[in-house]
């Protein structure tokens, strides 16, 4: 009997071996191949990498579960695969292997991948199928990784993983070009890179069709936010909301808001709809939420979706400093199995700026301030900037006067007049060529002829903020203006002396007259 017992127990020990070593899928569209015995390496470790050039995958989580341990060859070319408990579970819902269990499930469960080989439809199925199940699940995860730059790409890094193959999730987003958000990958050598093929989407914004602007105030800007429709066919409900930021040196109007899908324009409170919040000296939060988004522009996936508005300078924009705070982002659905899951793209920043410069109005020989003389400012070739003065200024310190919004032109003034101290600051004013004219000066000084030119030069570099700005090519200088007295012309006398002259040569001719009179009449 015990020559039966030790044959009984090689076919045992010969059937467990065969089953370890069977074949499934290779790389992240299958398992690999099975290897001869005596060619499997011992149980190691090595790194997962999950990449991609997208910059919307950058501090994405990226969730990794093991579902089989794995014995590789030396060059990782084959394994062999035990099921981890934490997924039997799973496979235990599949149809023909609920009442399996140990070693006959774990080989029914690498027989039914291996089957996939060839087919990616079904690869990424079950993928996606197994990712859901270890969400719903609340599934301990193996490990996680967070995303980051690196070089040109974003990188997801898992390192010391245990061989085996993996259920891995990035946190999900959804394009017209997406796939699935699962993927199946082996970590059998010591490297095991995966490009990552799930998308996210994306969102851009301009004001004036650029990155920057530079106004004057009450200038009005005009804003673009661009996205695309996703792809939400895997999704229930689908959120997706552009969540934008207007400094406080704007003022949205909002009847302005425009939406459109491929240029088709879309249905307040039908299509989407508008909430606005802060202002009047704060920063203006804005969302536009898209509504029954899935029901109503499913068929629309990859299609332009473009948001439009403007926005008026206002009186609390900076000379010279970034109107920080103009910012978009979306916030979207990433969770086809939880409504709730939301991720959400970086912000994308624009930048807008405004200008000033300050005059001194001096007498042209002593250089003393001139206080009473009256300007207008024009645009060259333009007219007359209505003003808001917001100081008088005194002896001591400049008038402080910008341009006036559409609300305050009938209150607002064509001139400006200096102050004690002579001195003028006009803000709020966009870059360009500004003429200053001189309407009313001092008695006894001579009036200026023409106006003065007022030139501010700004130079931005490649990603919008500004770089330096100056006043007539001379940094942000004063501008000095003279003005000089009046003298009177060289003149021959007045009237008075001719009259006593010829008063006088009259009275002597007379005189004259009375003498030779008499000397005849003797």
């Amino acid at each position: 009997m015990q020559p039966n017992g030790k044959g009984s127990t090689m076919k045992n020990a010969m059937k467990r071996m065969f089953t370890a070593f069977v074949a499934v899928a290779v790389a992240l569209t299958a398992l690999v191949a099975v290897a001869p015995a005596q060619a499997l390496a011992a149980t190691g470790s090595g790194t997962l990498t999950v990449s991609s050039a997208n910059s919307e995958f950058n501090n994405k989580t990226v969730t990794a579960w093991k579902m089989f341990d794995a014995v590789p060859s030396a060059n990782g070319a084959n394994a062999s695969y035990t099921l981890t408990a934490e997924w039997e579970p799973f496979f235990k819902g599949i149809e023909g292997m609920g009442a399996l269990s140990g070693e006959k499930l774990s080989r029914s469960a690498v027989d039914h991948i291996t089957k996939m080989k060839g087919d990616e439809g079904a690869v990424a199925a079950f993928a996606k199928k197994a990712s859901d199940w270890a969400k719903q699940q609340k599934l301990a995860a193996t490990k996680t990784a967070v995303a980051q730059k690196s070089g040109g790409s974003y990188v997801a890094t898992f390192e010391g993983l245990a061989f085996g193959y993996y259920v891995v999730s990035p946190a999900g987003g959804s394009t017209a070009s997406r796939g699935t958000d699962a993927i199946l990958a082996n970590v059998v050598k010591a490297q095991n890179p995966i490009e990552l093929k799930s998308a996210y989407p994306t969102v851009d914004k301009k004001v004036e069709g650029s990155s920057h602007a530079d106004a004057q105030i009450g200038d009005t800007l005009n804003f673009k936010l661009t996205s695309a429709v996703p792809n939400m066919a895997e999704y229930t409900e689908y959120a997706f909301a552009f969540k934008d930021t207007l400094s406080k040196g704007l003022t949205l109007n909002k009847g302005s808001i425009v939406v459109k899908i491929d240029g088709t324009q879309l249905v307040l409170d039908t299509d989407y709809t508008v909430e606005v919040t802060g202002g009047n000296g704060q920063p203006t939060n804005l969302v536009i939420a898209m509504k029954n988004f899935k029901n109503l522009h499913q068929k629309d996936a990859g299609k332009a979706l473009t948001v439009e508005y403007a926005a008026t300078v206002n009186e609390h924009a900076v000379a010279g400093m970034d109107d920080a705070g103009n910012t978009v982002k979306l916030e979207y659905s990433n969770n086809p199995s939880d409504p709730s899951g939301k991720g959400a793209t970086t912000e994308v920043v624009t930048h807008g700026y405004t200008f000033k410069f300050d005059i001194a109005k001096v007498d042209g020989e002593t250089q003393a301030a001139l206080a009473g003389v009256k300007f207008q400012l024009k645009k060259k070739g333009g007219d007359i900037v209505k003003l808001v003065v917001e100081n008088a200024g005194d002896a001591g310190n400049p008038a402080v006067v910008r341009p006036a919004k559409a609300d305050e032109l009938v209150t607002a003034s064509d001139t400006v007049t200096t102050p004690e101290s002579g001195k003028i600051t006009f803000r709020g004013l966009d870059a360009g060529i500004y003429e200053l004219v001189e309407t009313e000066t001092l008695d006894g000084y001579n009036k200026l002829t023409g106006p003065v030119e007022i030139k501010i030069d700004a130079r931005y570099k490649q990603d919008g903020t500004l770089e330096s700005w100056t006043v007539n090519n001379n940094g942000q200088n004063i501008v000095t203006i003279e003005n000089n007295k009046g003298t009177l012309l060289p003149g021959t006398g007045g009237m008075g002396t001719v009259l006593f002259t010829l008063a006088g040569a009259a009275l002597i001719g007379y005189g004259v007259y009375r003498k030779r009179a008499a000397q005849n009449v003797a």
